[in-house]
């Protein structure tokens, strides 16, 4: 990627939102994939980032691509990655956090309707490059410790407040603003 690594100073006319489902020791994925099956928070994640902008890294990029066989359908996938991929119409590669965010804004006006928000979406480290300049998080919080290997990374929770909770068998939908 081309070396652009605070992404806090960025200004975009589009709310960023991170989405993510992180279990109670912060794990959100295991060998690749998630360590639950929670049809509710896929739903949730389906409903929520429809035609709105998507960035994500690569290996979560092949992940759905494996798995859907096909990017997220109804979203323009932006995949931030340092290698060149081909992509259908429905995603693009950006080699920078810059790129990925002009990418994406040029996406919610010309695809999605001048969509209001830009979600991030992971893996890992495409969270913690973002983290700084995310406007909203969107937490499935999954009440469970399963093993895994991949982290959400630690956050200024002082930074921000919960607006809604909804508490469901196992799990909560959380929401959180930037103070």
């Amino acid at each position: 990627m081309n070396g652009d690594t605070d992404v806090s100073a960025l200004e975009t006319d589009r709310e960023l939102v991170a989405i993510v489902a992180v279990a109670n020791n912060g794990v959100i994925g295991n060998d690749g994939d998630m360590p639950w099956h929670i049809p509710a928070d896929l739903a949730h994640f389906k409903e929520t980032t429809m035609d709105h902008p998507v960035i994500m890294g690569r290996v979560t990029y092949e992940g759905i691509v494996e798995a859907l066989g096909e990017p997220l359908p109804g979203r323009t996938t932006v995949v931030l990655t340092s290698r060149d991929l081909e992509t259908p119409d429905n995603a693009v590669v950006a080699h920078g956090l810059t790129d990925a965010l002009e990418t994406a804004a040029a996406a919610a006006r010309e695809r999605h309707d001048d969509a209001d928000r830009i979600f991030v979406a992971g893996g890992a480290t495409i969270y913690d490059q973002f983290l700084s300049a995310v406007d909203r998080l969107l937490i499935t919080e999954v009440h469970d410790e399963p093993a895994g290997e991949t982290y959400f990374p630690d956050w200024d929770r002082e930074s921000f407040r919960a607006v809604a909770r909804d508490e469901r068998d196992g799990f909560a939908f959380v929401e959180y603003v930037r103070c």
